[in-house]
């Protein structure tokens, strides 16, 4: 177990014992790309870990995690759209080449 997973585990279990990135930087002495790393890298190997407007927590059940879950899957959707948009004027670009 990593130590922020020990963290959030022992101190922020629920959410409402969520905790913002601003208080995990100073607890971990890092920025906040790097407790979003750190929390993405989690979450990859199925620790669940949440997130919410008052910050991370450890989920403290499955609606926990599905309402993250969404909440991801809605900022996928967002920066799909963003990527095709780049693209698309990349295209027009090239296009009047």
């Amino acid at each position: 177990m990593t130590e922020l997973e020990n963290y959030l585990h022992n101190e922020c279990r629920g959410k409402q014992n969520a905790v913002t990135s601003l208080i995990l930087e100073r607890r971990f002495r890092c920025r906040g790309t790097e407790i979003r790393s750190m929390v993405n890298d989690l979450r990859c190997v199925g620790v669940p870990i949440c997130s919410g407007r008052k910050g991370y927590y450890y989920a403290d059940s499955i609606e926990d995690v599905t309402g993250t879950v969404a909440n991801l899957e809605s900022r996928i959707k967002k920066m799909r759209e963003a990527q095709k948009g780049l693209l698309n004027k990349m295209k027009i670009k090239e296009d009047e080449k």
